[in-house]
């Protein structure tokens, strides 16, 4: 991950980040940085779809 996220590991959530502090260029880089995460997420999601649904059809035969 990126400098900008911070994780809580107890929670696994990321942390509320103050924006104030950052400039209009930290703030497009942050957006940059979320949208990829969004993607990367997007696509474990979609793995374990595959693969939950690949479970039920071996179980439903």
């Amino acid at each position: 991950m990126s400098d900008f996220f911070e994780v809580d590991e107890k929670h696994k959530k990321i942390k509320i980040l103050n924006l104030d502090e950052f400039s209009i260029e930290d703030l497009n880089n942050y957006i940059e940085e979320l949208n990829k995460e969004i993607l990367r997420v997007k696509s474990e999601l979609q793995k374990k779809n595959n693969v939950r649904k690949e479970a039920e059809d071996f179980f439903k035969n």
